[in-house]
């Protein structure tokens, strides 16, 4: 018997590889390459990079599955450790991979990992040292030390807002005024310029976007708007981006770390003033966000007889990043192309090797499945909102969703509250059945926008909404303009994507802009870690239910107002 549909299964998964890609003292693997055998190596970002967003991950994690990483500890101890109390920045080592160094990037992703922390645990070091960094940030950007970029917005408003920490505001300011203003990575009518990179553009807008609310300025809130409806039509409903926009190539591939990115401007709009776009999350939710984290590693060829040196592990590379998350995916396998990147990364010991994963994707993972997990049913002011038709439990109600297997929606009331349930967009209220403690509930529901409003109800109430689920297909490309398209049949079944068949892409190899040659290329039948393997899913059974862990709605950086 299937399970139902959790997002919390999903984040369980990457207990694995948070705990198992990692040397012997705790740092992790940016790097994870398809050579035979295969390997992963540290490299510069580990520090950083890496270790913050799994470390934010980890507190994640443990709030969404009750599951403790053993490594959460060792990447607070270890960040800790290199953040310096002259200046507040993390100080990457000097190794033979990396060069001593205090970088803005990294700045960026480790003050939202402290101030994650520090919200999750109430401690107020780590309070101070977020504020720290901020304040540091601040001083750089007026001295001119770093450039800055739009990137550090979202983390410095979740401390501006959370720690009540002016200097975060005020370095959101400048980078606003910077990025929104005088820069031009955002065209006048509000598309990316002639080239972006999906996860660093749509972290600006996630930030702009959490400013824009938080300073009541409505201009700059609805460019984030119109930017988010130019980022939907580059993509696909089931919610595969391109990682650059721009490529002058054959490749097209999918990161992660966009799809994180891509739900936490989805949701923080969704929230305020646009739950029109609740449909988008939960297709994002369904598909390719969960398809999206690495189940099927065989792929990679292990030689655990060979010896782990400072910089390679070759051991049980498969095993070790199962619960790892695509870098590169296309729409139907878990990796694209085969790709060297070595016209953009990487020292002589990284070149000319095929790159399998880039571990960014590992913390950004649970942090998009976080994002999704908190949103999708809230209760606020005495009402429960059912944004998304996905599990979820919360002190005041346990929320059961059927599909894809059943159009069925189930909830059960633990305290007296009104209740709004959101219409999918492939069904009507009209197709909408209501029951409550097994009788029918006609005259009382009422719909309002997307929303069926159930009115007030009690605790001990037991709802059921129940609704019909269709089965259709549509025809789909993707692809680069003015280079090759990739065709794919998609069978959906409500929400859900229950087949992805490639249509006449079984070419073996097509240009990358980026390798300056032909490569490998994975959008038909064969290649690495297929995905939407779901025949399964068109059966119309009863699930069993999956075992949920339940969200006492602190930890929440998107509700802004």
């Amino acid at each position: 018997m299937p399970t139902s549909f959790s997002l919390e299964g999903y984040a369980a998964n990457s207990r694995n590889y948070f705990e198992s890609l990692v040397d012997a003292d705790g740092l992790p693997y940016f790097n994870v390459f398809w050579t035979d055998p295969a390997e992963a190596a540290h490299d510069w970002p580990d520090f950083g990079d890496v270790m913050s967003r799994q470390w934010q991950g980890a507190v994640m994690l443990r709030r969404m599955a009750g599951q403790e990483a053993a490594t959460e500890k060792i990447w607070r101890r270890k960040i800790l450790a290199l953040i310096a109390p002259s200046d507040g920045f993390l100080h990457r080592p000097a190794t033979s991979y990396s060069k001593a160094a205090a970088d803005w990037g990294d700045a960026s992703l480790t003050l939202y990992a402290l101030v994650t922390a520090a919200v999750d645990g109430g401690e107020d070091s780590l309070r101070r040292a977020a504020v720290k960094m901020a304040e540091g940030m601040l001083a750089g950007l007026r001295s001119g030390r770093f450039p800055g970029d739009g990137f550090a917005i979202k983390s410095l408003m979740v401390a501006a807002r959370l720690l009540r920490c002016e200097a975060g505001l005020e370095a959101a300011r400048f980078l606003v005024d910077r990025v929104f203003v005088q820069g031009r990575t955002f065209t006048p009518d509000n598309t990316f310029g002639p080239s972006g990179h999906m996860h660093g553009n749509l972290r600006s807008m996630v930030g702009a976007a959490d400013y824009a609310l938080t300073t009541e300025d409505p201009v700059l809130y609805s460019r984030m708007d119109a930017l988010y409806r130019y980022v939907r039509t580059t993509g696909t409903r089931f919610g595969f981006l391109p990682e650059v926009i721009g490529r002058q190539g054959d490749i097209i591939a999918c990161e992660t770390c966009a799809l994180m990115d891509f739900a936490g401007i989805g949701v923080t709009l969704a929230n305020h003033g646009h739950p029109e776009y609740w449909g988008d999350m939960e297709r994002l939710a369904r598909n390719h966000y969960v398809e999206s984290q690495v189940r099927d590693a065989s792929w990679l060829r292990s030689d655990n007889t060979r010896p782990d040196t400072v910089q390679f592990t070759y051991r049980d590379i498969g095993g070790r990043i199962l619960g790892a998350w695509a870098g590169w995916s296309s729409p139907n396998h878990i990796l694209a192309a085969r790709e060297t990147l070595n016209a953009h990364w990487g020292g002589p010991e990284l070149r000319n090797k095929t790159r399998a994963l880039q571990n960014c994707c590992g913390g950004s993972g649970l942090h998009g499945l976080f994002i999704l997990w908190k949103n999708a049913a809230r209760f606020e002011a005495g009402t429960l909102s059912v944004n998304l038709h996905i599990d979820k439990k919360l002190p005041q109600a346990e929320i059961r969703c059927e599909q894809p297997y059943r159009g069925l929606l189930r909830i059960a009331l633990s305290r007296d509250s009104s209740v709004r349930v959101r219409i999918p967009e492939f069904t009507s209220a009209a197709e909408m059945g209501i029951r409550v403690n097994g009788a029918d509930l006609p005259s009382a529901a009422q719909p309002f926008g997307n929303y069926l409003e159930l009115g007030p109800l009690h605790a001990g109430d037991k709802i059921e909404v129940a609704y019909p689920l269709p089965v259709r297909t549509e025809e789909i490309a993707v692809g680069n303009p003015g280079f090759r398209q990739w065709r794919y049949r998609t069978t959906w079944k409500g929400d859900t994507v229950v087949r992805l068949d490639p249509v006449g892409n079984e070419v073996e190899t097509a240009y990358s802009d980026f390798d300056k040659t032909k490569v490998g290329v994975f959008y038909g039948q064969k290649g690495p870690g297929k995905l939407y393997q779901r025949e399964q899913m068109l059966q119309e059974v009863q699930p069993t239910e999956a075992e949920l862990h339940p969200d006492d709605g602190s930890l929440d950086f998107w509700k802004i107002k």
